[in-house]
Order: C-alpha cells, then sequence, then structure tokens
C-alpha cells in the first residue's frame, strides 16, 4: 500500500517495524518495545521545515512565517505571529537563516534540482507491506521518489565525501538505503535503479551533494536490516523482548583509541 500526504503522527501510529524501529531492534529488542513516547522537539519541527522548505517550497511559502529579526520567543511580533501560525511554524533569527540558507543552496544545486522538480516527482510517500520472509508488515517514508530513483533528505555537519561517509556509518544509513530499496521491490514489484542521499550542511555556506552508496555498503547494509528484522520476527512470534546482556564481560577499547598514544 503506497499512501501520499500521510500525516507524520498518523505514518508513526501505524502498524509496521520501520527503519527507525530496526535500529532499536538491534540496540536491543526491549530498546524498541519499551521506547518512551516521542515528544515533538524544536530539532525534529527544525527537520520538518528544512525538509518542507527544500521539497515543498510553495507549501512552505504558504505555510511557514520567518521572522529574521526577532529574536526573542518572549516579543510580541513572535506572539501575534503564533495565534495565526502554529509555533513550530513560526521562525526566527537564526532558525530562519539556517532554513533559507539551506534551501537556497539545494536551489542552486543542479542534480538536487533536477529531481525535485521532475515532472513525476512524488514526495512524502508512505510505504506499507509485508517482509516476504518473515511476514511481519513493514514501513518507509519516503522523501522525494522519481521514476526508478529515491532521494533522502539528511542535514549534515560536513557534506565532503569522507565526512558523509562517516555519518553513513554511525547512523545506520546503508540500512536505510537497503531496507527502503528492498520495500518498494516488495510493495511494487519494481527494483529501483539508485537510492540517493542529498545531504546539506546546517551551517553555512550549506554546502550539499547527492551521494549513492556502493555495492559492499548496500549488501551490508541489507545484512544488517535481515538480521534485525529477523530478530523482531521472532520477538513479535514469542512475545519475548530481551535487553542487552547482563552478564559480566571483558571490555576491549576501540582500536582508534590506541592511536592517540602514538
Amino acid at each position: 500500500m503506497i499512501i501520499e500526504d500521510m500525516e507524520n503522527a498518523a505514518y508513526h501510529a501505524a502498524e509496521g517495524i520501520s527503519n527507525s524501529g530496526l535500529s532499536l531492534i538491534a540496540r536491543s529488542p526491549a530498546h524498541y518495545k519499551f521506547k518512551p513516547p516521542s515528544e515533538a522537539t524544536r530539532s525534529m519541527e527544525m527537520g520538518t521545515a528544512i525538509h518542507t522548505a527544500i521539497l515543498e517550497p510553495d507549501r512552505f511559502a504558504s505555510d511557514y512565517v520567518l521572522l529574521k529579526n526577532i529574536t526573542d520567543r518572549r516579543s510580541s511580533a513572535y506572539k501575534d505571529a503564533c495565534k495565526i501560525h502554529s509555533s513550530e511554524r513560526v521562525l526566527t533569527g537564526t532558525e530562519a537563516d539556517k532554513v533559507q540558507g539551506m534551501a537556497e543552496s539545494i536551489l542552486g544545486n543542479p542534480h538536487a534540482q533536477a529531481l525535485i522538480a521532475h515532472s513525476e516527482a512524488r514526495k512524502e510517500l508512505s510505504v506499507f507491506t509485508q517482509d516476504p520472509e518473515t511476514g511481519v508488515t513493514v514501513k518507509c517514508r519516503f522523501d522525494l521518489m522519481t521514476p526508478g530513483k529515491a532521494l533522502d533528505l539528511k542535514k549534515t555537519q560536513d557534506a565532503r565525501p569522507e565526512a558523509f561517509a562517516k555519518s553513513v556509518a554511525n547512523y545506520r544509513y546503508m540500512v536505510q538505503a537497503a531496507f527502503y530499496s528492498d520495500v518498494w521491490e516488495w510493495e511494487t514489484g519494481e527494483k529501483l535503479d539508485a537510492f540517493g542521499f542529498l545531504c546539506v550542511e546546517e551551517e553555512m555556506p550549506h554546502a550539499s551533494a547527492i551521494y549513492v552508496l556502493d555495492d559492499e555498503a548496500m549488501d551490508y547494509g541489507r545484512k544488517l536490516y535481515r538480521r534485525d528484522l529477523n530478530r523482531y520476527a521472532e520477538c513479535v512470534e514469542s512475545g519475548h523482548w530481551p535487553s542487552i546482556d547482563s552478564a559480566p564481560q571483558v571490555l576491549a577499547l576501540p582500536q582508534w583509541i590506541y592511536k592517540e598514544a602514538v
């Protein structure tokens, strides 16, 4: 099932294990099962604003208010704006500068614009289907789809290849790329030609780049999501959601720490 323009809250409340859920399963099934209810933070609201400004600029222009000269939310100008627009859509000071700067950077990226402005571009697609191996319901939310291609928007501190590669490893983006690609194929029967990441730096000059992971990274991501998805299915079947191993263990330091003494 593919749903367009599904509200975020409805998507997150819907049945199915998502990529973020698999990340919690990787930590431990108990961290997934007993995760506290999520509450909207200003960081999350800013993430939504950035996505809207870049992927849906017309909607951003109509739904958001930028108060660049206002830095105090106790001001009457801010309070007046919030009477018309909800507070998450009123951006002040550096918030407004960052969001507008990131959007302008992407506007000047011809490769990104070719995808965003594609005549068949589809945005914010929620996909629900069944994992053919375990039968459990899975779900994904695609930022941008064009025929045969998916693009996911990421804000980052450093968009250079070697730096973003570290972000891919740290935040399991290779798992997302593989999982989303396979979920799309399970639901539609179509293989994606590419799953790309459009990353844009949060600070000036808001450099941006598009990256597609190599086959080795995709294969590794696929192994990780399959391990976590199978474990999730086992927990659903058994009703047992274990935490981390509580037995005493010998702990080794990461290898990079020893380089500091060289």
